[in-house]
C-alpha cells in the first residue's frame, strides 16, 4: 500500500549553478503554511538568491547533462554567462516552468498524525469541540588570442557560443573584445583550460525578450540543457565561485540508474542518516546501526569543532521512479496526492472511513455510563468525519498503540497543490525516466569551499536511502 502528501517549492535562482554571471551591470540584487497548500519552503526556493541544477547521468553510455535557469533583469548587453564542461555540448530549450514543475513534483508528504477518538465529554474535550464547532479550523574560426568557436545560435532566449581556448590570457582578451564583461580572473578560466574543457558563453538575446518602458529587459531566462560525453559526473563549481560574494544555496535535482550523492565531506548522508537514525529508528536500530549513528555524530562534532561554519548538505527527496511516480506524468490529477508513499509499518492497515467510525462508536458505547447522556459523543463522530475525509488521505489502524501519539489510529494525509499547478506535471513526461532515482539535496557552499567542481558519486550498494519526512523541520 503506498500512502500519500504536501509541499516543497519551487524557484528561480539568480545565476545557474555551473555558470558565472558577467558582471556587467548591476543586478536587483508546529509548520507554516501558504495560501495555496505549498510548505513556506516555496518562498525560499523562489526568492532566495542561489542556483540550481537538474543533472542526469548514464554511466554506460558516459553522457551527462545539466539543465540550469538564471534569472534575469536589466539590459540585454548586461547579461552574460560562461559555463565550461568536459566536452562540446548539445544545447536544448526545456519547458519555462521547469524547475517549478520538479519542485512540485518532489513535494514532501505531509506527516503523519494521531487521531484523538476520546468520545466522553471531558470539560477541555468539550470546549475544543465547541471552539471547533463555531468555525475554526555552426561556424569554426580561430583568432589571435588562440579563440575557437565551435558552434553558434540561439536556444530559448539565449545566444550562445561555443567555443575552446588555448590560453587564459587569450580567452580574457576574447571575452572583453566580444562585449562579454568577464568578471573573473584568469586563473580561474586556466583552471578549466588546464583541464581542455569547453567553454558556452552565452547572452540575452533581446529579440526574445520583452522590453520595458525604460528600454530594459525582464524575464527569467528559459531553461536550458547541456548534453555532453564525460567520463564522470561532475559539475562545475569553480568557476561559480566568481560571482559569490559570501555563500550560495545550491539545489541539485540528480537523475541516474544508481542514487548519487557527493563525496567525502559533502555528502548529505551526515545530516540525513543520522537524523533518520535518531528519530526514525529510535530504540530499534540494531547494534550496527547505533555504532554508525555514534561514528556519524562524533565526525559531525569533530567537523564543527575545526570549522564552527560547517553545515551539512541536506537530502530533501528520493526516490527511484516506479509505475506510481511515472503514472503522476500521465495523469496528473488521478495520481498526484498520493504518490511518494513507501509501505506501512509492519502490523499497520488502511480501513475505511466508515469502518473507522463504526469501531470509534462501538468503543464509546461499550465504555459509557448506560445511563449518561451521548450527545457530546454525537457531534465528535461527526466531526471526525468531516475531519478525516477519504478524499484527503487515508486512516491507518495498528494493532498496538502508535509510541509515538498513544492511539491506534493515524491519519496520512494526502499532498495537495493547486489543481492548474498539477497539471503542468505532464511536462515532465520523457525528462523523468522509469527505474531511475531522482534525487534532490541543498548545501549552502561558502566561497572558501568553492575551490574546486563537484564530483557526484553513487551511494553503495544496499546504501540507498529513500526519503522519509520524519520531523516537522525536515529537511532538516
Amino acid at each position: 500500500m503506498r500512502i500519500g502528501t504536501r509541499s516543497l517549492a519551487f524557484g528561480a535562482a539568480v545565476a545557474a549553478l555551473g555558470g558565472t554571471l558577467l558582471s556587467l551591470g548591476s543586478w536587483p540584487g508546529p509548520r507554516a503554511e501558504a495560501a495555496c497548500c505549498y510548505f513556506a519552503a516555496q518562498e525560499k526556493d523562489i526568492n532566495q538568491p542561489g542556483q540550481k541544477a537538474f543533472i542526469t547521468w548514464d554511466p554506460q553510455a558516459r553522457v551527462a547533462s545539466w539543465t540550469v535557469q538564471p534569472k534575469f533583469e536589466g539590459n540585454a548587453v548586461d547579461f552574460g554567462m560562461v559555463i565550461p564542461s568536459p566536452s562540446q555540448p548539445k544545447l536544448d530549450e526545456m519547458p519555462r516552468d521547469f524547475f517549478k514543475n520538479l519542485a512540485i513534483y518532489t513535494i514532501l508528504l505531509p506527516l503523519p498524525e494521531g487521531i484523538w477518538t476520546e468520545m466522553i465529554a471531558y470539560p477541555a474535550a468539550a470546549n475544543a469541540a465547541e471552539g471547533a464547532a463555531m468555525g475554526g479550523g555552426a561556424r569554426r574560426e580561430r583568432d589571435g588570442h588562440g579563440v575557437e568557436v565551435l558552434e553558434a545560435g540561439v536556444v530559448g532566449s539565449l545566444d550562445y557560443k561555443i567555443i575552446t581556448a588555448q590560453k587564459a590570457d587569450g580567452l580574457f582578451a576574447w571575452l572583453k573584445e566580444n562585449n562579454y564583461v568577464y568578471g573573473g580572473d584568469q586563473e580561474t578560466l586556466d583552471f578549466y583550460i588546464r583541464k581542455a574543457w569547453f567553454f558556452t558563453v552565452m547572452k540575452i538575446d533581446p529579440k526574445q525578450m520583452k522590453k520595458k518602458g525604460d528600454g530594459s529587459y525582464t524575464g527569467e531566462v528559459t531553461p536550458t540543457r547541456f548534453t555532453f560525453a564525460s567520463d564522470t559526473c561532475v559539475y562545475p563549481l569553480k568557476i561559480t565561485q566568481i560571482s559569490v560574494k559570501d555563500q550560495t544555496d545550491a539545489l541539485f535535482y540528480v537523475q541516474a540508474p544508481e542514487q548519487m550523492d557527493l563525496e567525502g565531506d559533502l555528502s548529505w548522508m551526515h545530516s540525513y542518516r543520522v537524523m533518520y537514525l535518531t528519530f526514525m529508528l529510535g530504540c530499534s536500530a540494531n547494534a550496527e546501526q547505533q555504532q554508525e549513528l555514534n561514528a556519524r555524530n562524533q565526525w559531525v562534532a569533530a567537523k564543527k569543532a575545526k570549522d564552527p561554519k560547517f553545515e551539512t548538505t541536506k537530502l530533501e527527496w528520493a526516490k527511484k521512479l516506479g509505475e506510481a511516480e511515472i503514472a503522476v506524468l500521465d495523469s496528473p490529477l488521478e495520481h498526484y496526492a498520493q504518490m511518494g508513499g513507501g509501505a506501512l509499518p509492519p502490523g499497520d492497515r488502511v480501513i475505511s472511513q466508515e469502518q473507522f467510525l463504526k469501531e470509534v462508536w462501538e468503543a464509546f458505547e461499550k465504555a459509557k455510563d448506560p445511563d449518561g447522556d451521548a450527545t457530546y459523543a454525537k457531534a465528535r463522530l461527526k466531526e471526525l468525519e468531516q475531519q478525516y475525509p477519504s478524499s484527503k488521505g487515508v486512516i491507518v489502524k495498528t494493532d498496538t498503540p502508535n509510541p509515538w501519539f498513544g492511539t491506534t489510529y493515524m491519519w496520512y494525509p494526502h499532498r495537495e497543490a493547486p489543481d492548474e499547478d498539477v497539471k503542468q506535471l505532464a511536462l515532465l513526461k520523457g525528462h523523468l525516466q522509469k527505474g531511475r532515482w531522482v534525487t534532490k539535496f541543498r548545501k549552502i557552499l561558502r566561497k572558501d569551499e568553492m575551490t574546486d567542481d563537484l564530483t557526484l558519486v553513487p551511494v553503495g550498494a544496499g546504501k540507498e536511502q529513500e526519503y522519509v519526512r520524519i520531523m516537522p523541520t525536515s529537511p532538516p
